[in-house]
C-alpha cells in the first residue's frame, strides 16, 4: 500500500493543522504506514492542540513544589483539575513519561474557583486504550465550598504492553467526479478498493462507507438526483458495484453542492470520525447552491464547526489554468478542517495510486496514539441541577530508545600541533536523556575506555580525543538511556585516522556543523562543483567569535583572514578547493556550508527532499512596499527545518527560524538544513495568510543559550515504518 506520511501524528481532527501540498514535480509520496506493533509511541499533541472536549482546553504547569512528581492542571470558569502523579518529568512542558506495561498511580486536585459552594462532587476516571484504571469507582464529595479544595484518593493506572492501538470507528464519504475526464480514476478504485480496505480491516475494523457522484450532465448533481447517493454502508462491494454501473460524460462539476450533501445527506455515527475525501480535476462549477468562493468557504467552516475532515484529492488532467483555480479552491478545505490535500501529479502519486491514497487517510484519521486519562466530574450549584465536565491528560508512553546520529571531525592544538580527533554525537529522545558514554580504543590499546561525553546544546554531545601517527584506527560505541530506562547501545564504529583528509571534505549542497574547543585548530574543505561556482557560509550559530583563515588551494589565493570573526562568507570557484582554518579561544558552535544559492521568486513554491547533511540557500527580495505580510517558508509535517536567516548584502547573520520567516523589506539570503528528521519539504515565497506552517514539538526557536544546553532531549523519531509500493 502508498504511504502517506503526517510526520509525528499530531492529530488530524484538529482544525489548526494544515494541508500537505504534494506537487506534480514530487519524485515520491512522502510516506507513513502504522503499524500496529509500535503503537506504544509518543504523545506529542498536548501542549499545542486543544482539548478533543470542545468545551475546554487543557493546559499544562510546571510543577514547582517536586521533581518526582507532576501536576496537570485543566481550569474553567468555575472548577480547576489538577492531575498528581508519581511519574518523572525532566521536560520544559513538565509532561510525564512511562514505560509501555508499567503502572503509576494518579489523584485529582479539584478547586473550586467559582463564587459559591458545589455540592455532591462525583468524580470517575478512565483511560483511553492505552491502558485501564484499576478499581475505577467514584470519588465523591458532598461539598466543596468556593475556593476550596478537594484532592481525591489515588488511582493505579496500568498501561498495555503490545496491540493497544485504539481505532476510532470511522465514516468516509468518498465525493468523485464522474465527469469524461475522470474514467481512469474511476476505474483505479474500482479495481482496487475493495483491497484496499480489506488490507486495513485489522487497523480500521469499524468503517463505514458512502458514496456521492456529481458532474458529467448538468443534471447530474446530487441536490436533484438522489441516485447519485450511496448511503453509508460496512459492505465496501455495494460502493464498487455503484461505480461500475456509472458511466462518465460532459464537463460539468457540482462538486461544492456535492460537498453539501456529504454532510447534510448522510446518516453519520456521532461517535465515529467523521472523513470526507473529495476527487476532481476542475474547479467547482454549474452548482445551484455552493456556486462561489465565499459558498465554498462558508461551507468549510461548517464542516470544521460539526468536527468533519475534508481531505481534496486533485486528480490529473485538466489544463494548468484550471488546476490553479482549482487547488485554490481545494486546499481551504483542508486548511479549515485540518485535513490532507494531495495533488497527483505527473510523477509520484499517479492516479492508480488513488485507492492506496484513501486507504492511508482512513487509517491516519482512525488511529488513536494519544494515551489519555479522562477525569469526568459532575456536581451541583442549584439543586437538581447537575453540571458535568470531562478533561483529558496525557502521559507518554515512551518505549523506543533515544536516536543516535554522529559524525567526525579533526582537528589540531593550535599551541602544540597536536592532533585530535572529535565524536559528535546528536542524541535525541521525546523523554528526554541525562547522559551520553562513548566507548572507545585504538589499534595499540587492548581495552575499552568509557569517557561520558560534554552536553553541548540542541542535544549535542561530543568528546575529542588526542591521537599520534602510530594509531591507525579509532573504535568507538556509544551507550545512552532516557529518564524512564529505554537504552541505547550503537554498533561499533571504526575511524581510518589516516584519512582525516577525507572528514574534512565538504562537498557542494551539505554543511558541517562543528564545536571548536579551546585552542584547536580545524581544518575543512570545501569542494567546488563541476560546472558552477558554489557558495561558503561560515558563521557562530552561538553568536561567539572564531579566528579563521581561508584560502583556495589551486590558485593560492588568501580569500579570508580574520580574527574574532561571527558570519563569513567566500566563493568556491568550480573545481576548486578551499582550505578553511578555524580557530577559537573558548567553546564555539560553528556551521560551515557549501551551496550553489538559488532565487526564489514571489509566489514561487517547489518540492525539495532534505538530509542531516543537506543545505539549501534561497536568495529572497522582499523589497517591495506591500500592504500584506510576506513569508519564506521551508516546511512539511515530517521535517522540522531550521532557517539560518542573513541580509543577502552584508551577510549579516539575522537570526535562526523554524519552518517560516516574516520577512521585512529587504534582500535576504536564507540557509535551510534539517534540524529533526528527514524527507521532503515544500518551499515557498508567499503572503503570511496564504500559508501556515506546521506546528513541530520539537521546535525550540527562543531558547536561550543557557537553556538550550539545559535540555536534554526534546523528541525521538516516531517508530513508524516506511513503505513503497513497487
Amino acid at each position: 500500500m502508498i504511504s502517506l506520511y503526517k510526520g509525528e501524528l499530531e492529530r488530524q481532527k484538529q482544525p489548526h493543522e494544515k494541508h500537505l501540498l504534494i506537487s506534480q514535480n514530487n519524485d515520491i509520496l512522502i510516506q507513513m504506514k502504522i503499524k500496529g506493533k509500535i503503537i506504544l509511541t509518543f504523545v506529542l499533541v498536548a501542549m499545542i492542540l486543544p482539548s478533543i472536549q470542545a468545551h475546554s482546553k487543557t493546559e499544562f504547569f510546571l510543577n514547582e513544589t517536586s521533581p518526582l512528581e507532576t501536576n496537570i492542571t485543566s481550569a474553567t470558569d468555575n472548577i480547576s483539575i489538577e492531575m498528581i502523579t508519581n511519574l518523572p518529568s525532566q521536560r520544559e512542558d513538565n509532561i510525564p513519561s512511562v514505560r509501555p506495561g508499567d503502572s503509576f498511580s494518579a489523584s485529582f486536585n479539584i478547586t473550586n474557583i467559582s463564587d459559591q459552594e458545589m455540592n455532591l462532587l462525583e468524580v470517575s476516571t478512565e483511560t483511553n486504550g492505552y491502558g485501564a484504571v484499576l478499581d475505577p469507582t467514584l470519588f465523591s464529595k458532598d461539598s466543596l465550598a468556593a475556593g476550596e479544595s478537594w484532592i481525591t484518593d489515588e488511582k493505579t493506572i496500568v498501561t498495555v504492553t503490545e496491540g493497544g492501538t485504539a481505532s476510532e470507528a470511522l465514516d468516509l464519504a468518498i465525493v468523485l467526479d464522474q465527469s469524461g475526464s475522470m474514467n481512469d480514476e474511476i476505474d483505479a478504485l474500482i479495481e482496487e478498493l475493495i483491497n484496499v480496505v480489506d488490507e486495513i480491516k485489522a487497523e480500521v475494523p469499524d468503517l463505514r462507507v458512502g458514496l456521492i457522484l456529481f458532474g458529467g450532465d448538468p443534471l447530474y448533481n446530487p441536490l436533484i438526483s438522489n441516485s447519485l447517493i450511496t448511503h453509508l454502508t460496512s459492505d465496501i462491494s455495494v460502493i464498487v458495484d455503484v461505480l461500475s454501473n456509472r458511466g462518465t460524460s460532459g464537463g460539468q462539476e457540482p462538486w461544492g453542492d456535492a460537498l453539501y450533501c456529504a454532510k447534510n445527506y448522510l446518516e453519520w455515527r456521532l461517535n465515529a470520525v467523521k472523513l470526507v475525501i473529495v476527487i476532481t480535476d476542475e474547479p467547482n462549477n454549474s452548482g445551484s447552491l455552493i456556486r462561489f468562493n465565499s459558498d465554498l468557504i462558508e461551507l468549510y467552516g461548517q464542516y470544521a464547526a460539526e468536527n468533519f475532515i475534508l481531505c481534496p484529492i486533485m486528480a490529473s488532467g485538466g489544463s494548468s489554468t484550471a488546476q490553479e483555480i482549482t487547488r485554490g479552491e481545494l486546499i481551504p478545505g483542508a486548511d479549515i478542517t485540518g485535513g490532507t490535500y494531495i495533488e497527483i501529479g505527473t510523477e509520484y502519486p499517479q492516479t492508480e495510486d488513488i485507492p492506496d491514497l484513501i486507504g492511508e487517510l482512513i487509517v491516519l484519521y482512525s488511529i488513536e496514539l494519544d494515551f489519555k486519562i479522562i477525569a469526568n466530574l459532575t456536581y451541583e450549584i442549584d439543586p437538581g441541577v447537575r453540571e458535568f465536565f470531562a478533561r483529558e491528560f496525557v502521559v507518554l508512553l515512551d518505549e523506543i530508545p533515544p536516536e543516535i546520529d554522529t559524525w567526525i571531525y579533526f582537528s589540531e592544538d593550535f599551541l602544540t600541533d597536536e592532533k585530535f580527533v572529535t565524536i559528535m554525537s546528536e542524541v535525541k529522545d521525546v523523554t528526554g536523556i541525562p547522559f551520553v558514554e562513548i566507548y572507545y580504543k585504538f589499534d595499540n590499546t587492548p581495552f575499552w575506555t568509557i569517557s561520558n561525553a560534554t552536553s553541548l546544546f540542541n542535544d549535542s554531545y561530543c568528546l575529542s580525543l588526542a591521537y599520534d601517527y602510530q594509531d591507525q584506527n579509532l573504535y568507538y560505541k556509544i551507550y545512552t538511556k532516557d529518564w524512564i530506562g529505554n537504552e541505547i547501545f550503537s554498533e561499533e564504529q571504526i575511524v581510518d585516522l589516516s584519512s582525516s583528509y577525507e572528514y574534512s571534505i565538504i562537498p557542494v549542497s551539505s554543511k558541517k556543523e562543528i564545536t571548536l574547543m579551546p585552542n584547536q585548530q580545524v581544518i575543512l574543505r570545501l569542494t567546488g562543483a563541476s560546472n558552477d561556482d558554489s557558495y561558503g557560509i561560515i558563521f557562530s550559530d552561538s553568536h561567539d567569535f572564531y579566528d579563521i583563515m581561508a584560502a583556495d588551494i589551486d590558485s593560492s589565493t588568501i580569500l579570508i583572514n580574520k580574527i574574532d570573526s561571527q558570519v563569513d562568507s567566500l566563493i568556491v570557484p568550480a573545481e576548486h578547493t578551499v582550505k578553511v582554518s578555524l580557530i577559537a579561544s573558548g567553546c564555539v558552535s560553528v556551521i560551515i556550508a557549501n551551496v550553489i544559492p538559488e532565487t526564489v521568486e514571489f509566489k514561487e513554491t517547489f518540492t525539495v527532499a532534505i538530509d542531516y547533511n543537506d543545505v539549501y540557500l534561497y536568495r529572497i527580495d522582499n523589497r517591495f512596499q506591500d500592504e500584506e505580510n510576506r513569508q519564506f517558508y521551508a516546511d512539511s509535517k515530517e521535517v522540522q527545518t531550521g532557517i539560518y536567516v542573513f541580509n543577502a548584502s552584508s551577510l549579516e547573520y539575522l537570526s535562526k527560524k523554524y519552518a517560516s520567516v516574516e520577512l521585512a523589506e529587504e534582500e535576504y539570503l536564507m540557509l535551510v538544513v534539517a534540524d529533526y528528521h528527514t524527507g521532503q519539504i515544500e518551499v515557498g515565497f508567499t503572503y503570511e495568510s496564504e500559508y501556515t506552517p506546521y506546528e513541530h514539538y520539537y521546535q525550540t526557536e527562543g531558547l536561550s543559550w543557557p537553556v538550550a544546553i539545559a535540555v536534554l532531549g526534546l523528541a525521538a523519531l516516531l517508530g513508524f515504518y516506511k513503505q513503497k509500493k513497487r
